[in-house]
């Protein structure tokens, strides 16, 4: 599934998303965008595609607040401690046995509801995986995807680190996506979710949020011009960053 291990950076991780929005406000886009999802369904099969250790889903359960009964979970996530901890967080969710892979179940599975947030940017294969998450829909069906475009600041990050290697952003964002839908011909709804990142502007925090975004690739990256890129962002003693990602929802009509 991943280009990316995150089992190397998961404090990193943990530092972004503890001093970021972005769970909030996603969770807030897909809840509105599922508005009546769930009505006159019995049961809901619901395939979470990059779930980590879970947090986000639980997130996004609690405020969904559909019955355990109609929720039955499939989790896919590459790094299998994580996948298992998201089974333990996630199982309170669901009446049904959750199943979890490290990648996308076969063509015989079937799901009403496919779920990516901010995990399209590492797979390796971006349109198969795309065209798959669609075959893997049944009538009705909905994939429900969040990325980042290329104004994000953290995605503009990427552009700097691998120009200074001298090779292209080895990872997707949103106008891949895009791009891949719409040359199938598929009917995209498309929306914005808007966040802030805002941490205290030391050198370890910005080399946090570096390691989180660049992982293994950082030690060949002249840091101390990825560091000065954050200089734009000083409020203060505080690093503050006003961005947004894009919600693409298409149904299986």
């Amino acid at each position: 599934m991943s280009a990316k291990d995150f089992a190397p950076i998961e404090n990193d991780y943990s530092f972004f998303m503890a001093h970021s929005t972005e769970a909030e406000s996603d969770v807030v886009e897909h809840v509105k965008n599922l508005s009546g999802f769930c009505d006159g369904r019995s049961l809901i099969r619901w395939l979470d595609f990059g779930c980590g250790t879970g947090e986000f889903t639980e997130r996004l359960l609690t405020s969904l607040n559909w019955p355990a009964e109609a929720v039955e979970l499939t989790l896919v996530e590459p790094v299998q401690h994580q996948r298992e901890a998201a089974v333990k967080r996630l199982s309170k969710f669901s009446n049904q046995v959750i199943e979890h892979f490290p990648s996308l179940p076969t063509e015989d599975s079937r799901f009403d509801l496919i779920i990516s947030n901010h995990s399209m940017y590492y797979v390796d294969h971006l349109e198969q995986t795309l065209l798959k998450m669609i075959s893997l829909l049944n009538p009705g069906g909905r994939l429900a995807i969040a990325i980042a475009d290329g104004e994000n600041p953290l995605l503009e990050l990427w552009q700097v680190g691998f120009s200074l290697l001298g090779q292209p952003v080895p990872y997707h964002a949103a106008e891949d996506v895009e791009s891949i839908l719409t040359q199938q011909g598929t009917q995209i709804q498309k929306s914005r979710a808007y966040y802030q990142l805002a941490f205290p502007d030391t050198v370890g925090n910005r080399l946090k949020i570096l390691r989180f975004l660049f992982g293994e690739h950082l030690e060949a990256i002249s840091s101390e011009r990825l560091l000065s890129e954050f200089d734009r962002f000083v409020q203060g003693d505080r690093i503050e960053m006003n961005t947004y990602c894009v919600h693409f929802n298409v149904s299986n009509a």
